[in-house]
């Protein structure tokens, strides 16, 4: 009877002990976070635990959210790209909907909205991708000789790195230096073969600038 009654278990359900294992890797890296000098990994993947936490139910998963945050143990905790894990534990309880949402405290709610990205943040990712693709639209079809082979590469690559930096914040410090040493490299191609290379050179100088304003206590 008990065989028959675990084969009609359906397929991609979590058992017990898979439900329990999210919690402890949760714990494990709670715990590695908090230690004296953790570095910038053990911070990221407490960060990313937090933001895709679901313990498949959301129930579950509110009241384990809620319990780490009203043990104070996240308020210390930054990700390496600058963003609180409290703040990512609001957002992932707010995402979470109806009734959830309204469990927030007001005192993380508070906390949640300091943490978000101002408009000025907001604006400069955007000017940033708008400036590079003008930049990357010039050179590749606005001037008599487009680069090509190398150069064209370099192009490319800045403006997906541009792109990016801007999206998807646990990109954004690193993203930002590429752009800048790719602009600089881009800049010196460009005193060899011209405009093609120096417009989204000068571009990727711009768009680090631009994209710093986004970049938030990072280490």
């Amino acid at each position: 009877m008990e065989r028959q009654q675990q084969a009609h278990i359906p397929p991609g359900r979590s058992g017990p002990t898979e439900a329990l294992a999210l919690p402890d890797a949760l714990d494990r890296a709670l715990v590695s976070a908090q230690a004296p000098g953790a570095d910038p990994g053990a911070r990221r993947v407490l960060v990313e635990r937090l933001a895709q936490l679901d313990l498949g139910d959301p129930r579950a998963t509110a009241d384990r959210l809620e319990q780490l945050l009203s043990s104070g143990a996240l308020a210390p905790i930054r990700g390496p790209d600058g963003r609180s894990a409290r703040a990512v534990a609001v957002d992932r309880l707010l995402s979470l909907g109806y009734p959830y949402a309204l469990e927030v405290t007001p005192e993380d709610l508070t906390h949640w909205r300091a943490e978000r990205p101002s408009g000025a943040a907001s604006d400069g990712r955007g000017l940033a991708v708008l400036v590079m693709s003008a930049a990357v639209c010039l050179s590749l079809w606005g001037v008599s000789r487009p680069p090509s082979g190398f150069g064209l590469s370099v192009v490319l690559a800045l403006e997906v790195a541009t792109v990016a930096a801007a999206v998807r914040p646990s990109l954004r410090q690193v993203g930002r230096q590429l752009v800048l040493a790719l602009g600089i490299l881009g800049c010196i191609l460009g005193v060899r073969y011209g405009a093609a290379m120096l417009l989204p050179g000068i571009a990727g100088f711009v768009a680090a600038r631009l994209l710093r304003r986004g970049v938030r206590g990072v280490d």
